[in-house]
């Protein structure tokens, strides 16, 4: 894709679960958007998926129905778009196309353009000298946040390039716009760099340089990035046999043409079409390691509870708390270093960032995956 912007329109409708007690979905035309989050969605999607977790994180977005979502930003890395002849790993595009299926399966508009491909020179850059197709993925930042009413949450699920560079060219808007950045990248400890601090550490130290409000979803500990059991963590796994049971044919449809790099050109008859059967049965013997996903849930102001009906994301109720897996936002104060690295401290006042914290007991991933398959069960989109 090689537009400055690309506008995704499609037709369909979108069903979320209810708060206790459990109630048929409710569709999303059923609320306005006075009372939903305005939300953009910074992520480095590609197709084919360079880590499919990518999908799963914007497929959980388009089930939560308290998130209005404004525009995707795709961050895109040079290396996994053209990589050099001697990787085994293949070419790959922005992740315009599965943007634009879900667009289409939500029956809705999804504007979406793709970030700059090298990383920021210095925490500074704007990127302002970049070639015009590299522009686009800041100038819809902007032109998003210049046009919300309200104030914006930023998911970041990739590198900080866009988030910082939009910043580094316009601070008085991104510190008036942006209620909150749901930051996941880095690590709550440890020397060792986290693969998206990687990908650009000049723009994750430009972001925290920035003073605006980030709720830090670390997705490594110093214990590495796989470790399902941390206060700190918020890495989760599951199959995705147990994840994709039950959701329907056209979001089976989305997953097995993402998640099978397919090449078919008809990208909007192959969403009303059952997957081949092999094709599916492959995509389910697979596992996926997931990261991103208590940050989109705890920002739409869910909780993970056990119900009637098992571990669900339901609106936080203070009927169900003690029901509640145990996670929590905690205050603190940070310093970032010249290897962008964060150093942190718990504060009981002040401070404009928060880290994530859970209970640590067995069982996390199992209540996670079962809390996520049923909130993709609830989209029932409509397809011809």
């Amino acid at each position: 894709m090689n537009r400055r912007t690309f506008l995704i329109t499609g037709a369909g409708a979108l069903g979320a679960l209810g708060a206790l007690p459990m109630r048929a979905p409710v569709r999303i035309t059923d609320r306005t958007d006075r009372y939903r989050i305005p939300l953009i969605h910074i992520t480095d999607l590609y197709h084919p998926p360079q880590d499919p977790d990518d999908h799963f994180d914007l497929a959980t977005i388009a089930a939560l129905q308290e998130y209005d979502l404004k525009g995707v930003i795709l961050d895109v890395t040079e290396q996994f778009l053209n990589p050099s002849t001697q990787s085994a790993d293949v070419r790959r595009d922005p992740g315009f196309v599965p943007v634009m299926q879900m667009a289409y399966l939500l029956g809705r508009d999804i504007p979406a353009a793709s970030g700059p491909r090298t990383p920021l020179r210095n925490a500074l850059d704007d990127i302002a000298d970049r070639p015009t197709q590299e522009q686009a993925g800041v100038h819809l930042l902007l032109d998003l946040l210049e046009r919300s009413e309200s104030r914006v949450v930023v998911s970041v699920v990739g590198s900080c390039r866009v988030l910082t560079a939009a910043f580094n060219r316009n601070r008085e808007l991104v510190r008036t716009k942006v209620r909150s950045v749901l930051l996941n990248a880095g690590s709550s400890g440890g020397s060792k760099q986290e693969w998206n601090v990687g990908l650009d550490p000049e723009a994750y130290r430009g972001l925290w340089q920035s003073g605006l409000p980030i709720h830090w979803y670390p997705c490594a500990t110093e214990q590495g990035a796989f470790n399902p059991d941390h206060e700190r963590g918020t890495y989760w796994n599951a199959s995705h046999a147990a994840l994709l049971n039950g959701i329907s044919l056209p979001l089976q449809a989305w997953f097995a043409y993402a998640l099978s790099g397919s090449d078919r050109t008809d990208t909007i008859k192959v969403l009303s079409e059952k997957p081949p059967q092999e094709t599916w049965n492959d995509l389910l013997a697979q596992k996926r390691n997931l990261w991103a996903t208590a940050s989109l849930v705890m920002g739409a102001g869910r909780i993970l509870a056990k119900t009637k009906d098992g571990w669900r994301f339901i609106p936080d109720d203070n009927a169900m708390r003690r029901h509640a897996w145990a996670w929590r936002m905690d205050r603190i104060g940070t310093s970032v270093t010249e290897n962008a690295q964060v150093l942190w401290h718990p504060l009981e006042t002040g401070g404009n960032a928060f880290l994530f914290g859970r209970a640590r007991k067995d069982g996390f991933s199992a209540a996670m995956g079962e809390a996520l398959n049923a909130l993709l069960k609830s989209i029932h989109p409509v397809t011809r």
